[in-house]
């Protein structure tokens, strides 16, 4: 999950990656596995570039995203994204946000084209004559194109790091300001007066918008404030010393929307403790029904217990003075 993930390159892709550069090899799979992006399949070359392209559908899966290292007939590399709509709402977040440290850590020299896509066969040798053709054309870009087009332009935005105004100049990270009525909202939040506010991002003017601001009375009315069908923002004061921040993204959510979502998460947190707001809890669900109060307060009693007292260390004890021979009298 606009900023970057904090998910390294490993040491085993970087190595393979350098022999790949002076080794016949077409293709090289990788993959987030916990906090490194680690090496998958190999593909040797075995022709041109079109007739290995029709290998690589079978090294991808229905459910689990990857990256494509392509290396091109010129020598140069295509870096390809496959993100299926299958995938987990989280891993989708991961692989948006740590494209550009990969591009980075390899060196970015060596691609010089890049594809996204979400259906195995969009890789295939058809698929990519698809790309370059709309590339080197011009042509108008299908919808699922313009979709992939805006995730590289926030992918790239992120990589950037913009900064969000000349109030904020500091404050590195891909941003989008906050509309009037929302910055208001949240310093009523901050000040206590309200303990609700419920954030969406409009796209068209690219700013974070207040969708509802105002008191619960329950923990149980968490979840009926927030939608199902659409990514939001929440912040809650759970008690009068703990905030929740709350990123919410179903699984109905489009690919766009997740990727806008998980890209300017990190900018908004970064502006709210501009504001005063501390997020001393931060949850993440695919399904507002989820956070019901027994599972709000699971959570919060978890990470704000306190840690066990160190285990007492026992004593040192003087070692017993070796046993001594009694002494005998002279006669």
């Amino acid at each position: 999950m606009a900023h970057q993930s904090g998910i390294r390159v490993s040491e085993a892709l970087a190595a393979q990656f350098r022999d790949a550069l002076s080794a016949p090899v077409r293709v090289l799979q990788a993959r987030i596995v916990d906090e490194a992006v680690e090496p998958g399949a190999t593909q040797p070359q075995q022709g041109a570039l079109l007739d290995d392209l029709d290998a690589v559908p079978a090294l991808l899966d229905d459910t689990s995203p990857c990256y494509l290292l392509v290396q091109l007939d010129t020598g140069k590399w295509l870096f390809a994204t496959y993100v299926p709509d299958a995938a987990p709402v989280r891993a989708k977040m991961l692989y948006a946000s740590t494209k550009a440290t990969v591009t980075k850590s390899l060196g970015e020299s060596y691609f010089v084209d890049d594809m996204f896509g979400t259906m195995r066969d969009e890789f295939s040798a058809r698929g990519y004559q698809q790309h370059r053709q709309h590339v080197e054309s011009g042509a108008p870009l299908t919808d699922r194109e313009q979709e992939a087009a805006h995730i590289r332009d926030l992918e790239s935005r992120a990589a950037e790091a913009p900064t969000m105004d000349s109030r904020r100049s500091h404050v590195k990270g891909a941003v989008y300001p906050l509309h009037a009525d929302a910055e208001a909202a949240l310093r009523e939040f901050a000040r206590g007066t309200i303990n609700f506010a419920l954030l969406a991002i409009d796209t068209a003017s690219e700013t974070v918008n207040i969708a509802h601001a105002g008191s619960l009375q329950s923990h149980d009315e968490l979840a009926r404030s927030i939608p199902g069908d659409a990514p939001r923002y929440a912040l809650y004061w759970f008690d009068s010393a703990t905030t929740v921040f709350i990123y919410s993204c179903p699984a109905s959510t489009s690919v766009r929307e997740r990727m806008i979502y998980s890209t300017f998460r990190h900018g908004f947190t970064v502006t709210a403790r501009e504001l005063n707001i501390n997020m001393d809890i931060r949850l993440e669900f695919d399904d507002p029904r989820e956070i019901t109060a027994a599972a709000l307060e699971a959570e919060v009693s978890e990470r704000t217990a306190a840690p066990p007292p160190p285990a007492a260390q026992p004593k040192f004890k003087r070692p017993a003075p070796p046993n001594r021979r009694p002494r005998t009298k002279q006669a």
